[in-house]
């Protein structure tokens, strides 16, 4: 078989799959353009949580299992102290981990006990972390913080981000001699039936990167920063 016959065979392979995979992905049989768009803010956050680890060994394992109790008691007398309310507190069950290279004649075994606060009140959040950062036995310190206006800025960020993506869509149009229709099709995700029928990347839905922070950083710990929040949408227009 000539070279030329074998190009073709593979051209016309290639299209069949195409086309078979556009068919099974429900393609617009109509003219259309999709375009994406994001909207991002920096917000200052009002709310923080922190998570940390109380980690006890002892060789007597009711000694362990009294520190574990002390250090909780001691924990939440700081935070009613600050104006945490018990609600805020949640203090998990104790449990009992291996304890990783123990040596001879010391506790085999430590015990570990989470707990996880929340702060929606950032002007006590130094008042919170820095003791606990200063208190015996506890490690695992991770951090994140979030906004009261989610909802709020959510709705501000997609019409952000539809309006930039209608600005694409009108770009386009324009530059083909056609103008602009109906919306087709919006969604936060990705417009998966038509972007992969024809290789269009999806974006992302709303994003909260929270400026979580754990060990060893510990003094960034007691840092508040600005929240990058964002929403992304993919809109398919009809062609007019």
């Amino acid at each position: 078989m000539s070279s030329a016959i074998v190009l073709r065979c593979a051209v016309a392979a290639a299209v069949l799959v195409f086309a078979c995979r556009a068919g099974a992905a429900e393609f617009p049989d109509y003219p259309f353009i999709h375009t994406s768009g994001s909207g991002v803010v920096y917000v200052p956050p009002d709310l923080g949580e922190i998570d940390v680890e109380i980690v006890l060994a002892d060789a007597d394992p009711q000694a362990a299992r009294q520190g574990v109790e002390a250090r909780i008691a001691e924990i939440g007398v700081l935070l009613a102290g600050v104006g945490i309310p018990a609600t805020d507190i949640d203090v998990r069950d104790v449990r009992r981990e291996m304890r990783k290279g123990a040596a001879a004649g010391l506790a085999e075994y430590e015990l570990k006990c989470g707990v996880h606060v929340k702060v929606t009140d950032l002007a006590k959040w130094k008042s919170v972390v820095a003791p606990l950062l200063a208190m015996a036995n506890l490690d695992g310190f991770l951090i994140g913080f979030d906004s009261s206006r989610r909802e709020q800025i959510e709705t501000e960020l997609t019409a952000q981000a539809l309006a930039q993506a209608r600005r694409r869509a009108e770009a386009i149009a324009a530059g083909v001699g056609r103008k602009l229709g109906l919306v087709s099709a919006v969604s936060t995700g990705e417009l998966k039936n038509v972007t992969r029928a024809v290789g269009l990347g999806g974006m992302q839905n709303v994003t909260y990167r929270n400026p979580v922070k754990a060990d060893p950083e510990r003094e960034g710990l007691l840092m508040i920063v600005p929240m990058k929040l964002s929403q992304s949408v993919d809109v398919i227009y009809r062609f007019k």
